[in-house]
């Protein structure tokens, strides 16, 4: 049985303590790796953001992890592949501040830009759309791989955590290309899946002391949370963390498919909780994505209402800095710079990468008037089938 331990964490000055009460409900580091052995630490680093921001995860949870890794005996290194890495990787790290806590605790980073990849053969059969992936070499060469995920929304697969996290281990602009090739989240969903299946972590530790909610992973709106988390089931964190979230777990399709594929599970009752009872840690009234209520329109109801169901991302005139980031970071060059970048909507495949890598928060979705008047009645009255 798949076991997470949830231990209560109100700050990021506590959080040593706390991991290592929750890797000890687990059965110790003795159970995950050993002494001398290459432990990889892939924490979450989608951009350029401060940690005060919640898009990241929190450089004192690293620390925390590099320490307990080295109190075991054993050598931990970084490594990490920023989203929409334009202009090089260093400043994701500087800006998050796990540069700092890196060389603060002489711990070795890894730009899995620089490392170099093997090609992996799909491992996933409901994976359609790509036959191989690229994936940096030390996930596939470390003893023991540990995902450490922020606890966020995600506006196209509902919620990123242990599984999704595990997306940066595809180096560059390939995570970005990806999604031309599965435009559809339950399409982009088999991708996720699949390097699950190639990575396999031992263990993930969940930085829920402070988390996302809203329009995450990048834009939404930090919320207290006072939870660190960890596993041995990468799959079942995930679903404890809607649990707590108070979303259906099975509603998230990479969760599904994941535990179909017997790499994990997605329900609640074959999972083993320790610490903390999730019904005393709940979160009232959390924020999920609004995308959420456009991917469970049945796709062929999507495309006979057409226009009358679509979105599009906008960019705000007064945040947008002309960096470049959405035009260069897009799968399908459907954005084009006309006075501030402007996106097609005839090429876009709503894949979101330009809101999820703008380093300004200047881009948004642009529904239209029949979702805008669904979100209207949802606040009203919630709907059943929402």
């Amino acid at each position: 049985m798949s076991t997470v331990s949830i231990i209560k964490c109100n700050s990021y000055n506590s959080v040593e303590p706390a991991i290592k009460e929750a890797v000890k409900l687990l059965g110790g580091t003795e159970k995950f790796f050993k002494s001398g052995q290459r432990v990889l630490i892939k924490p979450n680093i989608l951009s350029a953001k401060v940690p005060e921001k919640a898009v990241t995860t929190h450089p004192e949870v690293i620390r925390a992890i590099i320490r307990l890794v080295k109190s075991a005996g054993a050598i931990p290194s970084v490594g990490e592949s920023p989203g929409g890495v334009i202009g090089g990787a260093e400043k994701f790290w500087e800006k998050s501040g796990i540069k700092k806590v890196c060389e603060e605790e002489k711990c070795r980073m890894l730009f899995f830009e620089r490392t170099g990849t093997v090609c992996v053969d799909s491992k996933n059969p409901k994976n359609k759309t790509l036959k191989q992936l690229e994936i940096a070499k030390p996930c596939l060469e470390y003893d023991c791989v540990i995902s450490v995920p922020k606890f966020k929304t995600h506006n196209l697969v509902f919620f990123t955590g242990a599984v999704k996290n595990l997306y940066g281990c595809i180096p560059g602009l390939r995570k970005s290309m990806y999604h031309k090739f599965a435009p559809h989240p339950d399409e982009f969903s088999e991708i996720i899946v699949d390097v699950l299946a190639i990575v396999k972590p031992k263990l993930s530790i969940m930085d829920a002391v402070v988390g996302m909610e809203g329009e995450g992973p990048a834009s939404g709106k930090p919320r207290n949370i006072g939870l660190i988390m960890a596993s041995d089931d990468a799959v079942a964190i995930d679903t404890v963390m809607c649990e707590i979230a108070g979303f259906d777990p099975k509603k998230v399709y990479y969760l599904k498919s994941a535990a179909e594929l017997k790499l994990g599970t997605n329900e609640i009752e074959k999972i083993k909780i320790t610490g903390e009872k999730i019904e005393n840690v709940k979160l009232k009234k959390f924020k999920i994505p609004t995308s959420f209520y456009l991917y469970f329109i049945p796709k062929r109801l999507a495309k006979f209402l057409g226009k009358f169901v679509s979105a599009l991302p906008v960019m705000d005139k007064k945040k947008c800095t002309k960096c470049m980031t959405c035009i260069k970071s897009c799968p399908v060059k459907a954005i084009e710079l006309k006075g501030i970048p402007v996106v097609d909507r005839q090429k876009c495949i709503l894949c979101l990468c330009c809101i999820e890598l703008c380093p300004e928060d200047a881009v948004e979705i642009r529904y239209s008037a029949l979702i805008r008047f669904l979100l209207f009645m949802r606040k009203i009255k919630r709907m059943e089938f929402l």
